[in-house]
């Protein structure tokens, strides 16, 4: 029997062992396994300092949570690139029956991330935040295009640009693929750069600086908190504003941001992606989590014709024989 329990992240019990995926606690006598190093897949709380994970998420741990975990490997868990952000991983557990959790993922080849590939399991555990048919995202190289022209315009009539992105992982794919552009970082990015650096990625851009920096430039922030101010004054200098989020497929986004432009430049996959990641993986039973859990549980039963379920919150246990 295996038994997979939502809670406390998500937990495995096979062959007298238990395996967490990205627990919010980290507890002795467990395989703990950090996916990725956004903050809402790391752990707050270490009763134990050992992880699986990989270098790159180990140092963000200590930067954004001050502990030194110490990774460790196990016989029957194998780290696979997951694709979402640099460092970011899935894990196959293997044994009688195998299970692979996927944490976020992305299938698309992107500037410092290679793609995530399906493996064969039993149990998969998928993410589905945009697990419904209308989120099908456009070739990156393609979309990247699009923004560099969009940004040479501007730039070349000594303008400036304001870029909305997430500080860790959008961020740097922004600074990878227009490093050939008159870059300023915000501290934090420039920060999460510089510990990226370390692992060999070529991430180097200057920070803004409110004395110095001139335009033309092109400004990388996340826009939230003390740096509201310092855009909303760039805004009133004529700076140009633009938003990376895969939501920019929906309708209406573009106006709810109050941005020039919106570009679904995501880290995560589409519906199309999730659907053939899902079918190369011929599992005998999937459950999904995040987003659009539901509906795309759903899918899989009606369009795929594999059992699938939805992880949610007030069904703790989820017990599945093979």
């Amino acid at each position: 029997m295996s038994r997979i329990q939502l809670g406390n992240g998500i937990s495995y019990e096979a062959e007298g062992r238990r395996f967490r995926f990205d627990p919010r606690k980290i507890l002795p006598d467990e395989v703990a396994m950090i996916s990725h190093a956004h903050t809402d897949h790391l752990p707050s709380s270490f009763k134990s300092l050992s992880a699986v994970c990989s270098p790159e998420t180990k140092d963000f741990v200590k930067a954004r949570r001050n502990k030194d975990v110490q990774i460790c490997s196990n016989d029957r868990v194998e780290m696979l690139e997951a694709g979402h952000i640099v460092g970011s991983r899935m894990f196959l557990v293997k044994g009688e029956t195998s299970v692979l959790y996927t944490g976020d993922y992305c299938t698309r080849r992107k500037e410092n991330t290679d793609a995530a590939k399906p493996h064969k399991c039993d149990i998969l555990i998928t993410e589905a935040t945009y697990g419904k048919p209308r989120y099908v995202f456009p070739d990156h190289d393609e979309i990247m295009a699009v923004v560099r022209d969009w940004l040479d315009d501007i730039v070349r009539h000594d303008g400036s640009a304001i870029l909305f992105a997430y500080p860790l992982g959008k961020s740097q794919e922004l600074t990878a693929a227009l490093r050939n552009l008159p870059l300023v970082l915000h501290p934090t990015i420039a920060e999460n750069n510089r510990i990226l650096q370390k692992h060999g990625y070529d991430l180097s851009a200057k920070e803004f600086d409110a004395h110095k920096t001139e335009p033309p430039f092109v400004y990388i922030t996340s826009g939230m908190g003390k740096d509201a101010g310092r855009v909303q004054a760039l805004k009133k200098k004529g700076a140009k504003t633009a938003a990376f989020s895969g939501w920019a497929l929906d309708r209406g986004f573009l106006h709810e941001s109050t941005v020039d432009e919106a570009f679904p430049v995501s880290d995560h996959c589409g519906f199309d992606e999730l659907s053939a990641f899902v079918k190369k993986c011929s599992p005998q039973m999937v459950f999904t989590t995040h987003g659009f859990a539901k509906e795309f549980a759903m899918h899989i039963r009606r369009d795929l014709g594999i059992e699938a379920q939805p992880m949610i919150a007030r069904q703790r246990t989820l017990d599945h024989f093979c």
